[in-house]
């Protein structure tokens, strides 16, 4: 082994050091040479290729978010069995929220699962993918001007 290659393996022995005590998203991510989240030029792309997921993609299931969520989640929706679900505008300012039923208190990404996993019944996206965070750019961009924190005494 060369002088040189001596003098480095300190280096590479803390590079590896590192990255094995990375948490498994980032070690994932910089193993892989990307972040966790897709590069886009705007939040304004974000937000429209979050629109395009919401209407079109099914998530390996049976359904799109469109499919219940009318216009967009703009108005008032329909659930296949006929039931009505409001709509989506503000949707983010209700978030985090408490659930009785559940006891527990979950995020909008969780609801967002959730409903992939239940309502379309396809597989929900890794919550630090691309498509994951597109959808909860588009859901927080129709809470525009809405008011935060309402559920909170």
């Amino acid at each position: 082994m060369s002088n040189r290659s001596l003098r480095l393996l300190p280096f590479l022995a803390a590079a590896a050091l590192a990255v094995w005590l990375l948490p498994p998203h980032l070690a994932r991510a910089t193993s892989a040479g990307g972040s966790p989240t897709a590069e886009v030029a705007s939040m304004d792309q974000a937000v429209q290729q979050g629109a395009e997921i919401f209407a079109s993609d099914k998530f390996g299931g049976v359904r799109t978010c469109a499919t219940c969520h009318s216009n967009g989640g703009r108005t008032e929706g329909t659930l296949p069995g006929g039931g009505h679900i409001p709509s989506l505008m503000g949707v983010a300012a209700l978030f985090p929220k408490f659930v009785p039923q559940k006891h527990r208190v979950i995020t909008l990404e969780q609801q967002l699962a959730h409903c992939i996993q239940g309502g379309i019944q396809g597989k929900p996206p890794a919550s630090d993918s691309p498509e994951m965070v597109d959808l909860i750019a588009y859901l927080t961009s129709l809470s525009k001007g809405a008011v935060m924190g309402t559920q909170f005494k």
